[in-house]
């Protein structure tokens, strides 16, 4: 709902905080900005650009999930994990919004033997991604999982 101020303005209930945002970044230096900037406008981005499409399929026909989806899903699948801490998960897809590619990459336990988990993670996430989107055979060249460790982390 808009209200109007004294000048005739109109103004709605967000207005406020955007008054306040807008005088908390002014008050950062040139340096400054530049540090916070990327993250300001990765948020904004956020907030409007809509997720990518992933096609799945069952035997009624096909549908999509939303990228988002897939990838809160597979961060609430690893998150009981102590040995694997998920940083990104990033998703390809084909023109037809096919799944051709995911990239995991993760922070992993000090000390946590890679080659084991590594295993363990591409075979969680990729049977995840098979029964998400409807295709308990989907062959690995499809459903492909390259894991990227990028980080350590105490346990």
């Amino acid at each position: 709902m808009a209200v109007n101020d004294g000048d005739g303005t109109r103004r709605t209930p967000g207005d406020d905080l955007l008054d306040l945002a807008t005088a908390q970044l002014r008050t950062h230096t040139d340096d400054g900005w530049v540090s916070v900037a990327p993250r300001v406008l990765a948020s904004a981005l956020r907030a409007v650009r809509p997720s990518q499409p992933v096609r799945g399929h069952h035997p009624e026909g096909d549908y999509v999930v939303a990228a988002d989806v897939l990838r809160t899903s597979v961060r609430a699948l690893l998150d009981p994990d102590p040995r694997v801490r998920l940083r990104r998960l990033a998703l390809r897809t084909g023109p037809d919004d096919v799944l051709e590619e995911t990239v995991v990459e993760v922070s992993a336990a000090y000390l946590q033997p890679l080659e084991p988990l590594a295993d363990d993670v591409r075979r969680t996430v990729a049977a995840h991604l098979r029964d998400v989107l409807g295709d308990p055979d989907l062959p690995d060249e499809v459903v492909r999982v390259d894991l990227l460790v990028t980080d350590v982390h105490r346990t």
